[in-house]
């Protein structure tokens, strides 16, 4: 017991000699992890839009007209999609309301509308899918192979055409991962800055009391007895810096974020339960930050 009051004491009058210095972790660790969090809100926001984008592509299965006139045809066409993990669901839609999807994608050009009758419209399967990523999972079910036009041609039977729109899902899963690469390569970036400046504090706060270090080492002070004071201050201070961080974050959420939802109601945007699904890995990396920062510091330049 008295050892830890003595841990704790020695941090304290470590922190108050130091002020500046301390100050100086804190604001490093305090930026360094509101620029990390939001770094991970910026992911989830990105992962938001993606799938509000995504959840609006549907792959088209066109059914030619023999076997639309078949329910049985119909109904295991629609099993073998359902089976599909990357499948979320298959919607019917007959030749109508096809024909009313293209008059409301063509409203602007009323040529097409009033020189395609509904009749030419083929019925079709409207594939939603869980991971937009999996679509080829659709074609390969069906057994459909592009043709010289690259137009997806299938041997399922009753099966006139797929329509899968891979180059616009490639795209946007190529755009979701280089951004999610780069943010986390971003964060990495943020808690190595992050260890090397608050390391430095630490290292400059042990040089203002080298002289109680010498003494310390002179009456038989082991080198755990001498870091742990520091540990602990460079933790305290990290922690501090965590909980600025956290603060920030959610004021930014209060006064920015939903400031904009009543202006971009069309936009998803990250909610009060996405912060504090960050906080645990937030406080996390101030952890880590103070037991590299103060592993590095003391064992580099003070040889304690």
């Amino acid at each position: 017991m008295r050892r830890v009051e003595f841990y704790f004491r020695e941090t304290a009058a470590g922190i108050r000699r130091n002020g500046t210095v301390a100050f100086g972790a804190v604001s490093t660790a305090f930026i360094a992890l509101f620029l990390f969090g939001l770094a991970l809100l910026i992911r989830k926001e990105i992962a938001l839009v993606i799938e509000g984008i995504t959840g609006n592509v549907q792959v088209a299965v066109y059914i030619d007209d023999t076997a639309a006139a078949h329910p049985d045809t119909i109904t295991h066409l629609q099993q073998t999609l359902s089976s599909l993990p990357a499948v979320d669901r298959v919607t019917y839609e007959d030749k109508q309301a096809t024909c009313d999807r293209a008059h409301e994608v063509f409203a602007a050009n009323p040529t097409i509308i009033e020189n395609v009758p509904c009749s030419a419209y083929p019925t079709s399967l409207r594939v939603t899918l869980k991971d937009t990523s999996q679509y080829e999972q659709i074609t390969a079910a069906l057994a459909c192979e592009p043709d010289a036009t690259g137009k997806m041609q299938c041997a399922e039977p009753g099966v006139l055409e797929v329509r899968d729109f891979r180059d616009v899902l490639d795209r946007l899963s190529a755009i979701t991962d280089a951004l999610f690469v780069g943010l986390f390569l971003l964060a990495l970036i943020m808690l190595g800055s992050a260890v090397v400046l608050v390391s430095n504090t630490l290292r400059m706060g042990m040089f203002a009391r080298r002289k109680e270090i010498s003494i310390m080492r002179l009456v038989g002070a082991t080198n755990w007895r001498i870091r742990v004071p520091f540990l602990i201050e460079g933790a305290a201070e990290a922690l501090l810096g965590a909980a600025l961080a956290i603060v920030a974050l959610f004021l930014g959420k209060v006064f920015v974020v939903d400031r904009l939802a009543g202006k971009l109601v069309w936009l998803p945007l990250v909610r009060n339960n996405d912060v504090l699904a960050i906080i645990p890995l937030i406080v996390l990396a101030a952890i880590a930050i103070a037991a590299f920062a103060g592993t590095i510091g003391m064992r580099r330049f003070l040889d304690v």
